[in-house]
């Protein structure tokens, strides 16, 4: 998605003169070996540019050019740790260089370090605030926090500048469904993406018409991205998805299973499967990925609430009970949590607990019943909570 270049920024010019003889024999290998890497790296041999770089590192292991192109193909080998380690070291020798500071940030993005691109990319933009590709990496860092209309502000402000920037369309499509923006979403739909014929934009729509409840339709919308491109990062996700609400689970499963292969950090297939998992008595798989999808979201209350009722299943009263009660503190209206959370402390004999939520239960049942139509046979009859 964002454009890497290699980068050369040492000057050799002069160097030699004030050098040892055995030093400028090193200083020249150590050049030869960088020149090898980059040749190397534009055939596409990245792991023989990996390793002249190495060699090149050994003899002159300051030298930023050879760290930032290094870094460079450890990105594009997918070791994203180290490639952050290698542009780090490179900005340690150029402290003020712009392109660096802009590659750390997008390798923290690659690495999952949100919090240490977001701080990066700022500093980018605080000395060029016209700098549109930082701008859109900070946005997607920040979407990746649930910072979404904070995330959302940045990625607009790079569609004002760059209308023609589709990257940005799509990522903005998708943060505007997620927090239930479907008024912003309609103009792309029916605009841009309308003279569009690719997986991405079926993607939207897809999500667009799951937003709106129109299963059959988002389905339909969905399967024609799969068409397009089955392996789009976030499709199979969303299919999955789909396929819960229209009751189909096997193929909901495959979906979930599917897009982890792609993209392990996908926080709905980490969730959705695991609910399912548990659901299907697979405990220790659903627990892991429900602690996969915790670490992305620490504060989803639904997925405390599903991995409170794996400790239930388990038997462990007091691990459910710190769960259930970190999920009705995030959610205090979250009604399966409180009548999980009476029925666990009646079990533990901490009767007053379980009378007090069972209070709650019945104010929220109130509560839901005055949101209902007044035809008795379309309202919510609430649940109930039998404590023995």
């Amino acid at each position: 998605m964002f454009h890497v270049t290699l980068i050369s920024v040492l000057v050799l010019a002069g160097l030699f003169s004030s050098l040892p003889a055995q030093a400028v024999s090193q200083v020249a290998a150590a050049e030869r070996y960088f020149r090898q890497g980059v040749e190397l790296q534009r055939k596409g041999d990245l792991n023989g540019a990996r390793q002249a770089y190495l060699s090149a590192l050994q003899l002159a292991p300051d030298r930023p050019d050879v760290n930032a192109n290094l870094g460079l193909v450890y990105l594009r080998l997918g070791e994203y740790d180290q490639a952050v380690k290698r542009y780090a070291a490179a900005l340690r020798s150029l402290p003020t260089h712009e392109g660096l500071r802009l590659q750390l940030g997008l390798a923290y993005l690659q690495a999952q370090q949100f919090d240490l691109a977001q701080h990066e990319l700022t500093t980018v933009l605080k000395a060029n605030p016209r700098h549109h590709q930082a701008r859109q990496a900070l946005g997607m860092a920040l979407l990746r926090t649930n910072r979404l209309q904070e995330g959302i502000k940045e990625l607009e402000k790079v569609y004002a500048s760059q209308p023609g920037n589709f990257d940005v369309l799509y990522t903005l499509g998708s943060a505007y469904i997620r927090v239930g923006r479907l008024r912003d979403v309609a103009p792309l739909i029916n605009g841009p993406f309308k003279q569009l014929d690719t997986p991405q934009a079926a993607l939207i729509e897809g999500s667009y018409e799951l937003a709106k409840r129109n299963y059959l339709a988002a389905l339909a919308k969905l399967r024609r991205a799969q068409r397009l491109n089955p392996k789009l990062p976030g499709l199979q996700s969303e299919l999955g998805y789909a396929y819960v609400l229209t009751g189909n689970r096997k193929l909901a499963i495959e979906m979930f299973e599917g897009e982890l292969q792609i993209n392990p950090a996908d926080f709905n297939a980490n969730a959705f499967l695991g609910w399912l998992y548990r659901e299907n008595g697979h405990l220790d798989q659903a627990t892991v990925l429900l602690n996969n999808a915790l670490r992305l979201r620490p504060d989803d209350g639904g997925v405390i609430f599903q991995l409170a009722q794996v400790s239930q299943v388990r038997g462990s009263l007091d691990e459910t009970a710190q769960l259930l009660e970190k999920a009705v503190t995030l959610n205090p209206d979250f009604t399966p949590a409180h009548v999980l959370l009476a029925r666990t402390y009646f079990k533990q004999k901490r009767f007053k607990d379980a009378e007090r939520e069972r209070g709650i239960i019945e104010r929220l049942n109130a509560e839901e019943q005055e949101r209902q139509p007044s035809n008795p046979d379309l309202r919510y009859t609430g649940i109930t909570v039998p404590l023995n």
